[in-house]
């Protein structure tokens, strides 16, 4: 009989502490953990791109654990493909996503964000430098392979504003950069910011002259739905990082390791 009463107690006990740990919110179990688990696609310089040691590194990173250290926890980085991270940020599996993700109406509906802490310029597409002078306006693009990495901003403007082009989904960029190195695709869709870094290190591409017809609305952090706290201790974070211009400085970083690291 004691021997039951005892496993009931326990039992209570442990349903206490799950009840008061899913009442007490993913930012109070966050510093109860001591560690904030951030998901990222590492293949998307200057943002998160393989460091030196392998490591996730990049102004995203750095944005990362600038809100690790003001949460007063340890940063836990883990990788995924750039699909995965949403996958894992809507089912609560890493805390946020962090990989220079646009808010799209698409994603709000399975995932909170942020505010805004970057404003990112145009959408372009990275061509062969052979391609060069018959590749100029999106319209050339017709009858021509593109590749976009899955799930992405880039896969979407590919499929609506270059209907009449062979969409190529591939899962990390530097797949799609091959590809085009080797001709196999004739376009790769990417952030401007991040196209620059390969045709700074790559001779043999260069930008279309034609650009998507897009205004971004800037990058946010992916958040779990439902944890007001979480996001909104976030934000208290990102209107720091915005009002001192700490992003710009991250980025100029990244873009100078990045450089280095490909001479």
């Amino acid at each position: 009989m004691k021997k039951l009463l005892a496993g009931l107690l326990a039992a209570l006990m442990i349903l206490s502490l799950t009840s008061l740990s899913l009442a007490a919110g993913r930012l109070d179990a966050i510093k109860a953990a001591g560690k904030l688990v951030v998901g990222t696609s590492p293949d998307y310089a200057p943002y998160e791109f393989p460091g030196p040691d392998g490591n996730p590194v990049g102004a995203d990173m750095d944005f990362a654990q600038y809100i690790a250290d003001q949460l007063g926890v340890e940063l836990m980085i883990e990788s995924f493909s750039f699909e995965a991270v949403l996958a894992a940020v809507a089912a609560g599996k890493v805390d946020l996503g962090i990989a220079g993700m646009d808010p799209t109406p698409e994603r709000l509906s399975s995932m909170d964000f942020t505010d805004i802490y970057y404003n990112e310029t145009n959408q372009v597409i990275l061509i062969h430098k052979d391609d060069a002078d018959t590749l100029k306006t999106l319209a050339d693009f017709a009858g021509k392979k593109v590749a976009a990495q899955n799930g992405t901003l880039q896969q979407t403007l590919v499929t609506e504003q270059l209907p009449d082009s062979e969409l190529e989904l591939i899962t990390l960029i530097p797949d799609g950069i091959m590809n085009l190195l080797t001709q196999k695709v004739q376009g790769l869709a990417l952030a401007s910011v991040v196209a620059d870094q390969y045709v700074a290190n790559y001779p043999e591409l260069v930008i279309c002259e034609g650009k998507f017809d897009y205004v971004s609305s800037g990058i946010a952090a992916a958040v779990p739905k439902g944890e007001p706290e979480l996001l909104e201790a976030i934000n208290g974070v990102i209107a720091t990082v915005v009002e001192e211009g700490l992003f710009y400085e991250w980025v100029d970083e990244a873009v100078a390791l990045n450089n280095e690291m490909n001479k």
